[in-house]
């Protein structure tokens, strides 16, 4: 016995208290509610920022496929028609979507600018008190070859 009356303590950790037994346990049920919502809200923010990225290209994908374009309604087909094979092979699903195109500058030297206004469902993150759809929008401008012809 030590001269206070406990047992004896050899080695270098200190002897456990009874009252500190279960203690990881609670602790841990504590802390896993937020360490989910931690990481549903790191998914929800790279879903969020991963669908911005999406939509810029998108956008510059259509804006160069109507600068391609001689006049201004093959430019709005041509423009909608790369949109909607970007959207699909960059796996971005949107509820809804509009891309506007401004082609006034479909001349040589001139400039095109695509916007595109994706509604991106979000309900699938169960847990979070977020909106069912966000609007991630994307905008390129793409410089008309100043080369080419006149149409």
């Amino acid at each position: 016995m030590t001269p206070t009356g406990g047992r004896p303590h050899h080695g270098g950790t200190a002897p456990r208290r009874a009252d500190d037994r279960g203690s990881a346990a609670v602790e841990l049920t504590l802390l896993t509610p937020v360490l989910l919502l931690f990481a549903l809200l790191m998914i929800l923010a790279g879903r969020v920022v991963s669908a911005g990225a999406t939509a810029d290209e998108v956008a510059h994908a259509a804006a160069r496929a109507a600068a391609l374009e001689r006049q201004a309604p093959q430019a709005e087909a041509a423009a909608r028609q790369v949109a909607e094979a970007s959207l699909a092979s960059e796996g971005l699903t949107c509820a809804s979507h509009t891309l506007t195109l401004d082609h006034a500058g479909l001349s040589p030297g001139g400039f095109v600018t695509a916007r595109l206004e994706c509604h991106v469902g979000l309900g699938d993150l169960a847990g979070l008190d977020v909106p069912s759809t966000v609007t991630i929008s994307g905008t390129s401008t793409v410089a008309v070859d100043t080369f080419r012809g006149e149409p």
